[in-house]
Protein backbone atom coordinates (compact mmCIF):
# COMPACT_ATOMS: atom_id res chain seq x y z
CA UNK A 1 0.00 0.00 0.00
CA UNK A 2 1.05 3.00 -1.02
CA UNK A 3 1.72 5.74 2.28
CA UNK A 4 0.95 8.89 0.26
CA UNK A 5 -2.08 7.56 -0.66
CA UNK A 6 -3.80 7.70 2.76
CA UNK A 7 -4.10 11.48 2.76
CA UNK A 8 -8.09 11.06 4.24
CA UNK A 9 -8.51 11.41 8.53
CA UNK A 10 -11.44 8.67 8.85
CA UNK A 11 -13.34 7.78 12.14
CA UNK A 12 -14.31 4.51 12.46
CA UNK A 13 -17.45 4.32 14.62
CA UNK A 14 -19.23 1.33 16.34
CA UNK A 15 -22.75 0.97 17.33
CA UNK A 16 -23.38 0.89 20.78
CA UNK A 17 -26.86 0.15 22.67
CA UNK A 18 -27.85 2.66 25.57
CA UNK A 19 -31.24 3.26 27.74
CA UNK A 20 -32.79 6.18 27.90
CA UNK A 21 -34.85 8.00 30.71
CA UNK A 22 -38.20 5.64 29.47
CA UNK A 23 -36.03 1.89 29.47
CA UNK A 24 -35.96 2.08 25.74
CA UNK A 25 -32.87 0.95 23.83
CA UNK A 26 -31.44 3.57 21.93
CA UNK A 27 -28.88 3.17 19.44
CA UNK A 28 -25.76 5.66 19.35
CA UNK A 29 -22.26 6.00 17.79
CA UNK A 30 -18.59 5.84 19.48
CA UNK A 31 -15.63 6.21 18.28
CA UNK A 32 -13.52 2.86 18.26
CA UNK A 33 -10.57 4.57 16.59
CA UNK A 34 -8.98 7.24 14.15
CA UNK A 35 -6.98 6.26 10.91
CA UNK A 36 -5.43 7.54 7.53
CA UNK A 37 -7.21 6.22 4.33
CA UNK A 38 -7.91 6.49 1.03
CA UNK A 39 -11.17 7.78 0.23
CA UNK A 40 -12.85 7.78 -3.44
CA UNK A 41 -16.29 8.06 -4.76
CA UNK A 42 -17.69 4.48 -6.94
CA UNK A 43 -18.96 4.98 -10.52
CA UNK A 44 -21.90 2.70 -10.89
CA UNK A 45 -20.32 0.62 -13.45
CA UNK A 46 -17.89 -0.27 -10.38
CA UNK A 47 -20.73 -0.95 -8.04
CA UNK A 48 -22.22 -3.42 -10.58
CA UNK A 49 -18.70 -4.76 -10.93
CA UNK A 50 -18.28 -5.22 -7.36
CA UNK A 51 -21.86 -7.77 -7.08
CA UNK A 52 -23.70 -4.87 -4.68
CA UNK A 53 -26.61 -4.63 -7.30
CA UNK A 54 -29.26 -4.31 -4.40
CA UNK A 55 -27.71 -1.90 -2.77
CA UNK A 56 -25.83 1.57 -3.53
CA UNK A 57 -22.13 1.61 -3.10
CA UNK A 58 -20.68 5.45 -3.18
CA UNK A 59 -17.49 5.30 -2.02
CA UNK A 60 -14.63 2.53 -1.69
CA UNK A 61 -12.14 3.31 1.65
CA UNK A 62 -8.72 2.01 1.53
CA UNK A 63 -6.83 1.79 4.84
CA UNK A 64 -4.16 -0.34 6.55
CA UNK A 65 -5.77 -3.29 8.52
CA UNK A 66 -7.43 -2.58 11.69
CA UNK A 67 -7.97 -5.24 13.93
CA UNK A 68 -11.41 -5.68 15.27
CA UNK A 69 -12.81 -3.72 11.98
CA UNK A 70 -16.50 -5.67 10.91
CA UNK A 71 -18.84 -4.74 8.70
CA UNK A 72 -21.15 -3.29 11.38
CA UNK A 73 -19.61 -0.23 11.75
CA UNK A 74 -19.19 3.26 9.77
CA UNK A 75 -16.86 5.79 8.76
CA UNK A 76 -17.13 9.05 9.90
CA UNK A 77 -15.29 11.28 6.40
CA UNK A 78 -15.39 14.86 6.15
CA UNK A 79 -18.68 15.24 8.26
CA UNK A 80 -20.29 12.06 6.13
CA UNK A 81 -21.80 9.36 7.44
CA UNK A 82 -19.99 6.08 4.91
CA UNK A 83 -21.80 2.83 5.98
CA UNK A 84 -19.81 -0.30 5.29
CA UNK A 85 -21.60 -2.87 3.38
CA UNK A 86 -18.86 -4.79 2.14
CA UNK A 87 -15.37 -5.54 3.63
CA UNK A 88 -11.91 -6.89 2.05
CA UNK A 89 -9.04 -7.90 3.93
CA UNK A 90 -5.61 -8.15 1.06
CA UNK A 91 -2.00 -8.78 1.23
CA UNK A 92 -2.45 -11.09 3.98
CA UNK A 93 -4.35 -8.89 6.12
CA UNK A 94 -1.97 -5.90 5.50
CA UNK A 95 -5.01 -3.69 4.27
CA UNK A 96 -8.36 -2.95 4.59
CA UNK A 97 -10.95 -2.15 1.31
CA UNK A 98 -14.40 -1.52 1.95
CA UNK A 99 -17.16 -0.63 -0.10
CA UNK A 100 -19.36 1.90 1.58
CA UNK A 101 -23.07 3.82 1.23
CA UNK A 102 -23.35 7.23 2.44
CA UNK A 103 -26.18 7.84 4.98
CA UNK A 104 -28.22 11.31 5.38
Amino acid sequence: MNPGALRERVTIQRASESRNALGETVLTWETFTERWASVEGVSARESLEAGQSQIEVSHRVRLRYVVGLTQNMRFMWRGRKLEITSLLEHNNRSEHEALCQEQT
